[in-house]
């Protein structure tokens, strides 16, 4: 039988060949745009231009790297290996109810030299409207400020990052923090030393503090953003106060939702609430006004008044043998 002879792709008009990139996965389309330099153009080209192009990017520094690709339905996920019997191996995952994962693994002698490859190829040739990071700074410690200066290099600003670790590591962080804009979701997930100093100053839609050792009230003041989840935090009862009491005469946190955090004595909430409040009776449901103009269903709460008319509703609230504080900040008319 003849040889086959390679399809003549570039052929077709310009449309035809649009359409068969359209019916590609991504994983097909990394492997099409490396065949040539000439395809990889007009991929790039393609997918930039095409209001279909629609996904998010997310990456990660586990112990075998990740990059994930999401569109409308499906997550497909890259998975840097050094185990060569892995290499082209995939699998389709859909335990997870609306979400599928489509995964490829990939060989590299070095997977983080590979995944940085990965990386800056799907940049190249993707349109994103969204950046997210997974920063393990205990996977590759030595390597972790070439990590940080690999993804400034790439996009310098990201929607989001979650920082995980076991060891203190404050320099790793701040290093991090100071190098790539985050501006809308930002978790730190490890254990840092009482002198942390955080170093973001932009505005965060959500911020994530688990534990939260390093944030004195200082700290807490100078903290920017929507929704606050703090746990672990050594602020006492009286700090509290003191927070609430210059959140009611809007001298901080004037864009505050929502926050949570732990009660470090629960047997004196009379300290936190030694402010003006209005217990509010536990069955009375309520539909309230939120920041963005969303609606939420309230039941009972204890409201105290800012000099603007908001009203921040707060809960005290068991979660196993830790007790926490969790304020509602909404308009009620």
């Amino acid at each position: 039988m003849e040889n086959s002879k390679p399809f003549p792709l570039f052929r077709l008009p310009r449309l035809a060949i649009e359409e068969v990139i359209s019916t590609m996965a991504p994983f097909e389309i990394i492997n099409f745009s490396m065949t040539s330099l000439k395809i990889k153009y007009f991929i790039k080209c393609y997918l930039r231009t095409s209001r279909h192009s629609q996904y998010v990017l997310r990456v990660s520094t586990s112990k075998e790297p990740t990059v994930i690709i999401r569109g409308s339905e499906v997550y497909f996920q890259l998975i840097t290996t050094t185990d060569e019997a892995k290499h082209g191996k995939r699998e389709f995952d859909d335990s997870m109810g609306t979400e599928k994962f489509d995964e490829l693994w990939m060989y590299s002698e070095n997977v983080l030299d590979g995944w940085m490859e990965v990386v800056e190829t799907v940049i190249e040739i993707f349109k994103f409207i969204g950046h997210f990071v997974v920063f393990k700074i205990d996977e590759f410690p030595t390597r972790n400020k070439a990590i940080v200066d690999f993804i400034k290099s790439q996009t310098p600003s990201i929607d989001g990052c979650d920082i995980y670790g076991k060891t203190e590591t404050d320099e790793d962080v701040e290093y991090f923090l100071n190098n790539i804009n985050v501006t809308n979701c930002l978790g730190i997930l490890l254990k840092l030393s009482n002198h942390f100093k955080f170093p973001q100053v932009n505005f965060l839609d959500t911020c994530t503090l688990d534990p939260a050792n390093w944030v004195t009230f200082d700290q807490l003041l100078l903290l920017d953003g929507a929704r606050f989840f703090i746990q672990g935090s050594p602020l006492t009862n009286q700090k509290l106060n003191q927070f609430l009491i210059l959140w009611m005469a809007s001298q901080c946190h004037q864009n505050l939702c929502f926050l949570l955090i732990n009660i470090d004595d629960p047997e004196s909430l009379d300290t936190i609430l030694d402010l003006p409040h209005e217990i509010m009776d536990p069955n009375l449901e309520r539909i309230v006004t939120l920041p963005h103009n969303n609606t939420a269903l309230l039941r009972g709460g204890i409201d105290i008044k800012r000099n603007d008319g908001m009203t921040a509703t707060l809960y005290f609230n068991w979660r196993g043998d830790e007790m926490l504080l969790t304020m509602v900040v909404s308009r009620i008319e």
